[in-house]
C-alpha cells in the first residue's frame, strides 16, 4: 500500500511544477556568472541556467546543476530573510498560514500509524499486526535488532513512509528543525507498538532520515503547485496536485480552512517559486549488463546472461540554485531524480535527493565563486544488476567559473559520511533474523566516501558531464556462516564505484538529444579468509535519449 501511495506521489511530485508554475519552453540562455552584489546589465537575461540534468552517479554533478549567480530576489534586500504570515493570520504562523500546532501534528502521527496497522490487520491479515500490551512489553524488553526486508521497503517504502510522519510537524506550521523529532518519534511508535515483530534499528534509521529528506522535498516541491490568489477550477487542481505530493499537508489546509481560502501568498519567493525553478524530462533506451553477480530462478536458471534492453524515463527537478540561495534554511536548494525503467524487477530504479542545509561563501567574484554546502543526501538504486542506497550527509564544495560570454565551467567536490546504508552482496541470505521470513539479499554498514563532478557549460546547454563517486561500507549486519566452529560473521568492507560519462546536443530550442555511460563497481573483502573469496562485480549501462528541459528564471508569474 505504502509503496503505490509512494509511486503515486512521486510521479505527481516530479510533474506537478510542470502545471502553470513555469514559463513557457524558452531558448537555452547564456547563463552568466554575476555575483549578487553587481546588478545585472539591462541586456543580460535572468531566466535560464545550466538545467537540473540526471544526477545518478554523484552528489557533485547534482549541485552543480544550474550553478548561476545572480541577484538577491525581491524582497529581500542584502540577502536578508523576509518571511512573514499572511495579512489575517497570527504573528506565529508560518509563510503559509500554518501556525504551529504540536497536539495536532501528534495526532496525525497517531493516524499515520494506524492506516497501515489497520490495513495489515484487516486487509492483508498479516502476521505482524495483532499487537496487544504483551507484544508491546515484548518489543520494549527485546530491543533493537535487524529485520529481512526486502531492498524496496526498507530503502523506499519506509523512508516514503517517514516523511508522513514529517510532515505532520512540518505542515503544522513548524521548522525543518523542529519537524525532525516528528519523523524520529512517529517511526519509534510504529517500531514498538505498531507490530509484534521485534523493532528494527535500520528501519528507525532509514524511515527517520530518508523521511526528513523525502518529507521536505515534497513540502517544498508541493508548494510550487499551490496559490492560495488562485479561485475555481484552477484552484481545485491545485489543492488536489499538492494533496497527491503531500496527502498531510491537504489534510492540515483542509481542516483549518485554508484549503479554499483566498489570500495572500507567502512573500519570499524562497517559500514559494525559487528564482530558479527546472524540470528535466528525459526518455530513452537503457542497455545494462552485469559481470559478477550470477542470479537464478526458482528453477535454477541462470537469469542474467548477456545484455538488458529496455525503455526508460527520467524526471530531474532542481528548487533553487547554488550559487543564487541568500538566505541559508535547509533546502532552500535541493534536487531530485527519478528514474522509472521498464523490464526490470522494480519500476522505479533510482530516487535521489539533495538538499542544503546550510551554505558559506569562500570566494565571490566577477569571474569565480566557490561556495561550501553542508548537504543531506538520499539515495536509492534498484534494478536487476545492482542495489545500493542509504542516509548521509556531504561536505560539497561547489565552484563555477565564467570562461568566456557563453562558455562556463562548474565543478564539485564532496567528502560524505554515510550514516547507514545497503549494498548487494547475496551471502547477506545466510544471516539469522528474530521473524525471519524471508532471505535479505544486501548488508547494511555506515560509511564514508567521496564525490568528485565536472560540466563544460556552453549557452546554458551543459556539454559534457563527467562524474566519478566512491564509497567505502563496513558491514554491521549481513551475513552469518554457521560452522563447526560456530558462527562467523562475514566482516565485509564493501567499496561502491560509480563513473559516468555524459554528452548532450541541443537540437531546438529547449530539446537536446543526449547518450551516457554509467559503471558500477562492486568489490567486496573479507576479514576472514575462510569465510568466502572476495568477490567483484562490474556493470555497465549506456543510455540514448532525448530530454525537454522546462525551467523559470524568476517567481513571477
Amino acid at each position: 500500500m505504502v509503496a503505490g501511495i509512494a509511486a503515486v506521489s512521486l510521479v505527481a511530485g516530479a510533474l506537478s511544477p510542470l502545471s502553470g508554475q513555469l514559463a513557457a519552453p524558452r531558448p537555452f540562455e547564456a547563463a552568466s556568472l554575476v555575483p549578487w552584489d553587481v546588478p545585472l546589465p539591462a541586456d543580460t537575461t535572468t531566466t535560464g541556467g545550466p538545467e537540473a540534468d540526471s544526477a545518478d552517479a554523484t552528489v557533485a554533478e547534482q549541485l552543480v546543476a544550474g550553478a548561476r549567480l545572480r541577484t538577491p530576489p525581491p524582497g529581500r534586500p542584502g540577502g536578508a530573510p523576509n518571511q512573514q504570515a499572511p495579512q489575517g493570520f497570527p504573528a506565529n504562523a508560518d509563510a503559509w498560514g500554518a501556525s504551529p500546532n504540536v497536539a495536532l501534528g501528534i495526532g496525525e502521527i497517531l493516524i499515520v500509524n494506524a492506516v497501515p496497522w489497520a490495513f495489515n490487520e484487516y486487509v492483508r491479515n498479516a502476521n505482524f499486526s495483532q499487537v496487544n500490551p504483551r507484544s508491546w512489553y515484548e518489543n520494549i524488553e527485546h530491543g533493537f535488532t535487524w529485520d529481512d526486508n526486502n531492498f524496496s521497503t526498507n530503502m523506499f517504502a519506509h523512508p516514503y513512509h517517514g516523511n508522513l510522519y514529517y510532515n505532520s510537524g512540518r505542515s503544522n506550521g513548524l521548522s525543518y528543525w523542529q519537524s525532525v523529532p516528528f519523523a524520529f518519534g512517529g517511526s519509534l511508535i510504529w517500531e514498538y507498538f505498531g507490530e509484534t515483530h521485534p523493532p528494527a534499528i535500520n528501519d528507525w534509521i532509514h524511515t527517520s532520515i530518508g523521511g526528513i529528506a523525502i518529507g521536505e522535498s515534497l513540502y517544498r516541491i508541493s508548494s510550487t503547485v499551490l496559490d492560495n490568489q488562485a479561485t475555481g477550477s484552477e484552484r481545485v487542481w491545485r489543492e488536489i496536485g499538492a494533496a497527491a505530493m503531500n496527502p498531510v499537508r491537504a489534510f492540515n489546509r483542509l481542516v483549518t480552512g485554508r484549503i479554499g481560502k483566498v489570500y495572500d501568498n507567502p512573500t519570499d519567493p524562497w517559500d514559494h517559486l525559487p528564482p530558479h525553478l527546472s524540470n528535466v524530462l528525459s526518455a530513452g533506451v537503457r542497455v545494462i549488463q552485469d559481470e559478477g553477480r550470477e542470479r537464478t530462478d526458482e528453477e535454477g536458471n541462470v537469469v542474467n546472461e548477456g545484455a538488458q534492453v529496455g525503455a526508460f524515463f527520467e524526471v530531474d527537478f532542481q528548487f533553487g540554485g547554488p550559487f543564487q540561495i541568500d538566505r541559508k534554511k535547509p533546502f532552500d536548494y535541493f534536487v531530485w531524480g527519478l528514474q522509472i525503467n521498464t523490464k526490470d524487477k522494480q519500476a522505479i530504479g533510482r530516487w535521489q535527493i539533495r538538499g542544503s542545509l546550510t551554505h558559506w561563501d569562500l570566494k565571490r567574484s566577477e569571474k569565480v565563486h566557490h561556495r561550501i554546502f553542508l548537504s543531506q543526501d538520499y539515495d536509492y538504486f534498484n534494478n536487476n544488476a545492482y542495489e545500493f542506497g542509504g542516509q548521509s550527509v556531504s561536505g560539497v564544495l561547489v565552484s563555477g567559473w565564467q570562461l568566456s560570454p557563453r562558455w562556463q565551467l562548474l565543478t564539485g567536490v564532496n567528502a560524505t559520511g554515510m550514516i547507514l546504508g545497503a549494498v548487494n552482496f547475496d551471502g547477506a541470505s545466510l544471516q539469522d533474523f528474530p521473524t525471519q521470513e524471508r532471505l535479505r539479499e544486501y548488508d547494511f554498514g555506515p560509511g564514508v566516501g567521496t564525490q568528485l563532478g565536472g560540466s563544460l557549460v556552453r549557452d546554458a546547454t551543459r556539454l559534457v558531464d563527467l562524474s566519478y563517486r566512491v564509497t567505502w561500507l563496513w558491514t554491521v549486519n549481513g551475513a552469518v556462516l554457521t560452522t563447526e566452529d560456530g558462527q562467523v560473521e562475514d566482516n565485509a568492507r564493501h567499496r561502491i564505484q560509480m563513473i559516468r560519462a555524459r554528452f548532450r546536443v541541443p537540437i531546438h530550442r529547449n530539446f537536446h538529444l543526449g547518450a551516457d555511460w554509467t559503471g558500477f563497481f562492486r568489490d567486496t573483502r573479507f576479514d576472514d579468509p575462510d569465510f568466502a573469496d572476495d568477490l567483484h562485480q562490474f556493470t555497465r549501462e549506456f543510455r540514448v535519449f532525448g530530454a525537454w528541459s522546462v525551467g523559470r528564471g524568476s517567481a513571477e508569474r
